[in-house]
């Protein structure tokens, strides 16, 4: 089969190198291509194309980075050529078990947290897709795929049905890239719409939404909350499986209501995969957590930093200030995404002693909260400098108003990408300002 390759980069790369072993003849294109990728592909037996217009393929996969509306891809569709993902390719070509995860926020966790738990009862588990490394990578036959998976990813998934389904929660993020929550929503959606009686669906029963999707589910239906009982459910100190307590909360090295809601949800995952209780157990407690996520970095004398880099949407936000103590100053900015701040007005007024507003839209967001709490905001452009700026006008605050006691928050609520690589570049370069405070602060 000849198959043409939309988009390079970690995924379209992957795909290639798949295409190659499993012997089709692999046609590329991406607008900008890197001069390692050309030789990449050159040394696989791929072949470049520079126009679409030469692309005589029967099947076009499409990197998630190319909006699934793009001209060229419309234009692919209207030719007869389907245009499809990187994980829905794999579901196609490659007889192995895929356990999707996806939702606003928590999906990463999860996927490592279930695959690490599976991987220690000996199953053959991987983790991959939204992910490093990219699914294409890793997946071969008999693996049990632990899939993370992106609202970008499942709107090009038409056939792909999860053994398991896990959908963490849902609050609004990528609307500049769908439009608006409904197309969000949908997109999201994917990832349960082909499932049947065989398969499973676990979902968060503190969402709504979520719980309106499991109503019309056909697929057997499982429920975590941290707030009620479930199938797995908080009870006060004690994590409860089916109704059996599993083990205090207190246990587990993740901090946070959104932690627990994570540690419930793989726990449920494995018990369905066949684990026992002590087996999940044990995975739980072990887990040391995702490098980039809600991570404490350093304590200057009573001041605590955390980072937070991933935090990029009001749901994720919410969750790390639910999870810090007061008096926080909340380091926040970036690209805009569609932040809403209405549900963490209560937070911050209890909780936030000063936000300070980087980047691009930091301004804008410390005009927003401004009714809520005290805010400042730097035009600094260079995003070291800022963080620089942020952290010594935290310190200084908490010094003058809190008797240098409280933490000093990054959780951005936006994009990294007008002041640095990405978000684990801007995580990375909050360690170091951090690192770099003397203990008399500066």
């Amino acid at each position: 089969m000849t198959v043409l390759v939309y988009g390079l980069g970690r995924s379209g790369l992957a795909v290639c190198r798949l295409l190659q072993k499993q012997g089709h003849t692999v046609l590329a294109y991406d607008a900008k291509p890197k001069e390692a990728e050309l030789i990449e592909l050159k040394t696989l037996g791929a072949h470049f194309i520079e126009s679409l217009a030469t692309a005589k393929a029967e099947i076009c996969i499409a990197a998630p980075g190319v909006p699934y509306d793009h001209a060229d891809l419309l234009a692919l569709r209207k030719d007869n050529i389907e245009t499809i993902g990187e994980v829905e390719w794999v579901y196609r070509s490659i007889d192995a078990t895929i356990l999707g995860v996806t939702g606003t926020a928590g999906k990463t966790t999860i996927t490592r947290w279930l695959a690490d738990t599976l991987a220690l009862a000996g199953l053959p588990a991987k983790a991959g897709g939204n992910i490093d490394p990219a699914l294409a990578a890793v997946a071969q036959t008999g693996d049990i795929l632990v899939t993370e998976l992106s609202s970008f990813q499942l709107e090009r998934c038409p056939s792909l049905k999860p053994k398991i389904a896990i959908v963490s929660n849902l609050s609004a993020d990528h609307i500049d890239r769908h439009g608006n929550l409904e197309t969000y929503f949908a997109a999201k959606q994917n990832i349960i719409k082909n499932q049947t009686h065989d398969d499973v669906f676990i979902y968060n029963s503190d969402d709504p939404v979520l719980c309106a999707w499991a109503k019309n589910s056909q697929a057997k239906t499982l429920s975590f909350s941290t707030q009620q009982k479930a199938d797995a459910y908080l009870d006060h100190d004690q994590l409860v499986l089916h109704n059996q307590i599993l083990m205090p909360v207190n246990t587990l090295k993740q901090t946070g209501h959104h932690q627990i809601a994570n540690a419930l949800a793989v726990a449920l995952a494995a018990k369905h995969m066949g684990l026992t209780n002590e087996l999940i157990t044990k995975s739980l407690q072990n887990f040391d957590g995702v490098e980039g996520r809600y991570t404490v970095i350093k304590t200057i004398k009573g001041i605590t930093f955390i980072e937070d880099s991933i935090a990029t949407r009001t749901i994720s936000v919410k969750a790390a200030l639910e999870a810090t103590p007061k008096p926080i100053i909340w380091i926040g900015g970036g690209v805009d995404k569609g932040a809403t701040f209405e549900e963490l007005e209560t937070l911050v007024k209890d909780k936030v002693s000063l936000f300070l507003g980087i980047g691009q839209d930091g301004a804008q967001f410390a005009k927003r909260l401004a009714g809520f709490t005290q805010t400042d905001c730097t035009s600094l452009k260079d995003g070291r400098s800022a963080l620089e700026w942020a952290c010594l006008k935290g310190l200084n605050h908490l010094k003058t108003h809190h008797q240098e006691q409280g933490t000093i928050l990054l959780a951005p609520l936006a994009a990294s990408f007008d002041q640095f690589k990405d978000y684990k570049d801007r995580a990375k370069i909050f360690r170091q300002v951090v690192e770099g405070l003397t203990v008399n602060h500066g």
